[in-house]
């Protein structure tokens, strides 16, 4: 029988005491005993089936399931997003029973920890114990599906911010021991399972990422940047892809594993090697915008490449701009200045990525005093039609206009978001609308609007 908020009063309290009417006399015994947020049972009403069990077979298989990062969560979107995610895995729990879990499993909130779940799983059908094997593949099984299940049902930006993770633990009956503590027990060696399995897959990804940097198995994409006002193209941003059709073919999933791993500086220095490789053939009087990794500003040898021949004459620093970003949050202002006042003697020009994106990029503002200024898509997208994000755009433009600096529009998709931003007097603009990014420098005539 499956066991999900709607079923799961009847079932599980049929099993121990009748409990209903006093759950409707008293509202308050019902959000003891079931999570308010997934509407699951919590580990309480479990342990009439775990004795059972027990009692019965003389074991039984735990797995619990492990929301990862979730304090992450609540600090970027706040609680009320965090409880959306824990909704969305326990549907997503409640779905696969049947499928990647027996119908005769039971799923219930693990309130001890606030973000994980805990199966009572079913005695397995063809052996009196489960195997180690077997409860290592049902572990497998689960968390493939309900990521899989999660792909789908969740925002892509909001899905990269957490994981998945199932363990399972099995005990097994001994009259010294109170049930509580052999579930306690149970539960905690299921959750530190469900962590080695976390620790094992960003060993794995580590290791696919050192892999990726060792045999070069990055490319560069390009995509102009155009003067809206003289409807031309100025520049291109270079954009890093890893492998096609892998995990690490965006860039945030390449920089995510790399800041985790500490492979920052080396994933940096082979995109900034593929990218001005990459720079051959363009035309002249347009910039090249390199992105540049907070962390790696102050990496030696940038000011090492940036002042050396590896430049050739089509890439002479005037020409080039370095656009820092911002997948983490810059700790050391003072290094990061000196070195772009380096650069900049040598004639290089710095710009500010995710403008409008938060405070991190309003101080990074503060302190770089850029010659560019790049307008997040976060704030772009759908400004036509959304008269504060398009007031926060105009400040902006007021902004740059007053310190001299060029502005750009990042993630223009539409005819009307090009006329919003016209209208309040960006002069460059950046996006699908014109050119998605290319493996080779567009040609004029195929970039929309000129």
């Amino acid at each position: 029988m499956r066991i999900g908020a709607s079923d799961s009063t009847n079932f599980l309290l049929e099993s121990w005491l009748d409990f209903r009417g006093a759950l409707e006399e008293h509202p308050e015994i019902r959000r003891l005993l079931f999570d308010n947020v997934t509407g699951l049972p919590t580990a309480p009403l479990l342990f009439p089936r775990i004795q059972m069990l027990l009692e019965e077979r003389g074991e039984v298989s735990l797995l619990a399931v492990n929301v990862v990062r979730y304090s992450k969560i609540e600090e970027i979107y706040g609680w009320k997003v965090f409880d959306v995610v824990m909704r969305e895995v326990a549907e997503s729990l409640e779905r696969i029973t049947g499928s990647a879990l027996r119908d005769s499993d039971i799923i219930a909130e693990l309130m001890i920890s606030g973000n994980s779940f805990v199966v009572v799983l079913s005695p397995p059908r063809d052996s009196e114990t489960m195997q180690a094997e077997d409860l290592i593949k049902i572990t497998g099984r689960v968390e493939q599906s309900i990521r899989e299940d999660l792909v789908g049902m969740v925002d892509p930006a909001l899905f990269s911010k957490f994981g998945c993770y199932a363990g399972a633990a099995t005990i097994h009956s001994d009259p010294n021991v109170r049930l509580e503590r052999l579930v306690h027990d149970g539960l905690e060696r299921a959750l530190a399972n469900s962590g080695s399995r976390e620790a094992a897959d960003a060993l794995e990804r580590a290791t696919h990422l050192k892999e990726i940097i060792q045999n070069e198995d990055v490319h560069t994409l390009m995509q102009p940047i155009v003067d809206l006002v003289e409807r031309k193209v100025i520049g291109y941003e270079a954009l890093t892809r890893g492998p096609e059709g892998s995990e690490f073919e965006r860039p945030d999933k390449l920089f995510k594993v790399a800041y985790d791993s500490d492979l920052v500086l080396r994933l940096e220095r082979l995109c900034r090697k593929t990218a001005l490789e990459s720079a051959v053939g363009w035309a002249p009087d347009r910039l090249l915008f390199l992105n540049i990794e907070p962390d790696a500003v102050a990496d030696p040898q940038l000011r090492e490449i940036m002042s050396t021949s590896l430049l050739t004459s089509e890439l002479t620093p005037s020409r080039i701009v370095l656009e820092i970003t911002e997948r983490s949050a810059i700790t050391d202002f003072s290094s990061i200045r000196s070195t772009l006042e380096f650069l900049r003697a040598l004639g290089y020009r710095v710009a500010v990525d995710d403008a409008g994106a938060g405070y991190g990029s309003l101080q990074c503002l503060a302190e770089v005093h850029p010659e560019w200024l790049k307008v997040d898509l976060s704030l772009v997208r759908g400004c036509d039609a959304d008269p504060v994000r398009l007031q926060l755009i105009r400040c902006l433009v007021s902004f740059a206009d007053r310190m001299d600096v060029h502005m750009i529009a990042e993630g223009i998709e539409t005819t009307e978001e090009l006329a919003a931003l016209r209208s309040i007097g960006v002069r460059y603009g950046q996006g699908f609308y014109f050119c998605r990014p290319v493996a080779a420098f567009p040609d004029d005539e195929d970039i929309q609007g000129l």
